[in-house]
């Protein structure tokens, strides 16, 4: 039996051939139309929970950050047999290399914290009058914006009583009894007291100032010890919303009820609650948030004609974004408002090319820097993760600032600094690098206008040959 085909023309056969091919082709392209159709679909749906996971995680990083050093604060007194909430320590030695807490510490001054514990109501905090020696409490609710600041810019002293309040944070003119009423938005926040010390000979009197800085804590206002466990500086989904989720469930200042979704505000154990597919969102999305932050905070610097960074957007205030709210907590947690101190990093050189410990650097300060209170160039080492701390060297030397005894400077004012992992043929003003990647951080507190405004810059570092 012949077939259909078998007794077609060769034109006949032709033309049925394109019209099978042709119907083929529409098959084709119909399901390539609604291929792309699903999968464009589909990247338009996975559009927002990718920005809604993105913008929890950097909302609750500065939280977790809170509770991270919370945490090693209440676990070190624990080991002690004692309850650190709403303890006041101070810290009677300058910062160096054993110190790994707190990323960028400063060598500057002596450091004085307390986490107070506000849902029992308040605690008040004595300053001493200390007209020659510049000084700051820092106040900051659990997502580290400076709530209340004291001290030097206000002319220090007094009694000042910390609450916790839904809204109106700052404080109030002195009461008839001398008191300031001062209010933040969390129910548990971090004091943090710098005082700033004029080089080792001056440690003795810096620490009786220090000393004079009092916590009196009503009973009421203690709550049972909270679980003190040590977490990483960077963590997992998981451990991220396990920590910080109890301080965001409390606190209708951290709340974000448009990230439920999301597992943000949802209880310690939200995350293992999530769907599978939202929990790989997080798995997928975090080492890439936190390698952007990473890069924010390195990378600063490369942005600028002179390679130093400027100061981000509302830093250490409520008005910073949460990008940056979160950056600072990675880079430089504790960080104060630009009206009480500038930081600027360097991490590239003149040539635009890293700092690195392998090669030698030249740095020239002009005779006059606009800061009141007192400047510093600190150097540190950058870890992988993006924190910076300091490393040992053979002077014990870990920043240069206007206080640094025996700096030899040029007839007209400037200061040429030195910098390099071995010493020059003339250590006076001599910074010693570590080995390997660094970056500089120059503080100034108490700014003037200049600073604060960008008219007034740094120059560039210039590698030496």
């Amino acid at each position: 039996m012949r077939s259909e085909a078998d007794n077609c023309t060769p034109h006949s056969c032709q033309e049925g051939g394109l019209r099978q091919s042709t119907g083929r082709m529409k098959r084709f392209l119909l399901v390539l139309v609604l291929l792309a159709a699903a999968v464009g679909g589909g990247l338009l749906w996975i559009r927002g929970p990718v920005e809604q996971t993105t913008a929890a995680l950097l909302k609750a990083y500065p939280v977790y950050s809170f509770a991270r050093l919370r945490n090693e604060v209440l676990l070190r007194a624990d080991h002690r047999e004692a309850d650190a909430s709403n303890m006041l320590i101070h810290r009677d030695a300058l910062s160096g290399p054993r110190d790994r807490s707190v990323t960028t510490p400063n060598n500057d001054t002596l450091y004085s914290m307390a986490f107070l514990d506000l849902a029992g109501g308040p605690v008040e905090l004595t300053l001493p009058a200390l007209p020659d020696r510049y000084h700051v409490a820092a106040v900051m609710d659990a997502r580290t914006d400076n709530a209340i600041l004291l001290g030097t810019r206000d002319g220090g002293g007094g009694r000042v009583r910390i609450g916790y309040a839904d809204s109106g944070a700052g404080c109030d003119a002195a009461d008839a009894a001398g008191v300031r009423n001062c209010r933040v938005l969390t129910k548990e926040a971090w004091l943090l007291i710098r005082v700033l010390v004029d080089g080792e000979a001056d440690l003795p009197a810096a620490r009786a100032a220090q000393r004079g800085f009092q916590l009196t804590v009503p009973e009421a206002s203690r709550r049972p010890a909270r679980e003190a466990v040590i977490v990483p500086a960077v963590p997992d989904p998981a451990t991220l919303l396990r920590r910080a989720n109890p301080l965001i469930g409390e606190n209708a200042h951290l709340q974000a009820p448009e990230l439920a979704a999301t597992g943000y505000g949802g209880g310690a154990e939200a995350f293992d609650a999530l769907p599978t597919w939202r929990r790989w969102l997080w798995r997928i999305l975090t080492p890439r948030v936190f390698e952007r932050m990473r890069d924010a905070v390195a990378s600063g610097s490369v942005v600028t004609d002179d390679g130093w960074s400027k100061s981000p957007p509302g830093i250490g205030t409520a008005e910073a974004s949460d990008a940056v709210r979160a950056a600072v907590a990675l880079g430089g947690l504790g960080a104060l408002p630009k009206e009480e101190a500038v930081y600027w990093s360097a991490t590239v050189d003149s040539e635009r090319e890293l700092l690195d410990g392998a090669k030698r650097y030249r740095l020239v300060l002009p005779a006059e820097i606009p800061a009141r209170a007192f400047w510093s160039v600190s150097i540190y080492e950058r870890l992988p993760d993006g924190r910076l701390f300091y490393t040992a060297n053979a002077i014990d030397r870990y920043a240069i600032g206007n206080r640094t005894p025996g700096l030899v400077r040029a007839g007209d004012g400037s200061l040429t600094l030195e910098i390099s992992v071995d010493a020059p043929a003339d250590t006076a003003n001599w910074l010693p690098a570590p080995k390997g990647p660094f970056t500089l951080v120059f503080r100034a507190y108490l700014p003037d206008s200049a600073m604060t405004d960008g008219s007034f810059r740094l120059p560039p570092v210039a590698p030496l040959p």
